[in-house]
Parts: C-alpha cells; structure tokens; sequence
C-alpha cells in the first residue's frame, strides 16, 4: 500500500469518517440504534435504582394469585372427590361382572359365594359386612339376585345389584349410611324411571 493512501486512511480515521474495523467510510460519523421495547423496559428498571416495588404492583400481585387459588382449589377438591367415587363405582363394577359369569354357569346368583369370588378376582376384598373403603365390598346374594355395596374415601356409600329379571342391573346409593350390602332396600322387578341416583335414594339405570 502506497504511502498517500495510508495518510489519506488515517486522516479520514482521525476526522470520524473511516471505521478501519469495517473497512468502509462512515457516512455521519458512529452509528446510533434505537432502542427497542425491551431495552427500554429494562433502562426504566434499572433507573429506579433501590427504590423497590410499589404498593399497587404488591396488591396486584397478591389479588391475581388469590383469584388463581380460589378458581384452582375447588376444582382440585372435585377432582379428588370424584376419583375417589369412581374407585368404589370401579370395584363394584368388577364384583357385578364377575358375579354375573358365575351365575352364567350356574344359572343361580345363590352360587355366587365370597369363596367363588375372591377366586374369580383377587385384587377386590369380598365381605359379608360393612365396606370400609373402595377396595372392600360389601355382598348380599340369595335366589331373588345379589347386591354388592362399596364405601368412597369420601364416605358416600354406592350400591349395585342383579336380580336376573327385567330390571336388569340397577345402580344406588345408600348416602353416608353404614355401607352394608345387607340394608339395601329390595330391588326393583322393573327398569327403573330414575336415570341416574339423587340424594333421595333408590335405584336408578346408573349412578
């Protein structure tokens, strides 16, 4: 490189009109940027210096997580509720199947004992008391058909029977009541009106 080329370089350098690291002629001398959103955010931030949060954005924050807890609470309870429902709707549905394929083969729920069914099915207790919890359930069985009674964790006593009739297999509920298969009102000789069991009792076509 020729010496007046250098010279020209470095006066246009010195004058702010040559950036060597870009190897070009800046136009007005060092490029500005505007800033943007965020780092305009972040320069009112950090202007505030030790100045802290205000009253207003505290109360804003506190009121949105109290909406949250209030909107998310009850629907957790709910949920947990009805888990806990259908665990003891489940394990009555597992005793009325198996119940159902005894009979089949014996053409007589009178056959159907706790030593047949804790055989057909181990992963349910069979009991001729109480039922105490979802995993134990509750057996009444003669000639006229069999029931079977389960306590939810919520303590709401759910009822299912067959009477090998018409009435086909019909749902109840026995409320907080002791869970007991054997208190269970007689069942219906006909499909019942109800659709699905209410608070008042009786059977319905499901729970």
């Amino acid at each position: 490189m020729s010496v007046g080329v250098r010279s020209t370089r470095r006066r246009l350098f010195a004058d702010g009109g040559y950036d060597p690291r870009r190897g070009r002629l800046k136009a007005d001398g060092p490029e500005t940027e505007e800033p943007g959103v965020f780092h305009r955010s972040v320069r009112a931030v950090l202007s505030r210096g030790n100045d802290g949060v205000t009253f207003i954005e505290v109360t804003t924050v506190v009121l949105m997580i109290g909406v949250l807890l209030a909107i998310g609470i009850p629907s957790f309870l709910g949920a947990k509720a009805r888990a806990h429902d259908r665990s003891a709707q489940s394990s009555l549905r597992i005793a009325i199947t198996n119940a159902k394929a005894i009979y089949a083969d014996t053409d007589s729920y009178a056959k159907v004992t706790l030593a047949s069914l804790k055989a057909a099915e181990t992963g349910v207790v069979f009991t001729n008391g109480p039922s105490t919890k979802p995993s134990v359930v509750s057996m009444q069985t003669g000639t006229a058909g069999i029931v079977f009674a389960a306590e939810s964790a919520t303590g709401t006593c759910y009822v299912i029977g067959d009477a090998a009739n018409a009435a086909g297999t019909v749902f109840g509920s026995l409320g907080s009541a002791s869970c007991d298969a054997s208190t269970v009102p007689p069942m219906p000789t006909s499909v019942p009106t109800a659709l699905h069991i209410s608070s008042g009792g009786g059977w319905a076509q499901a729970w």
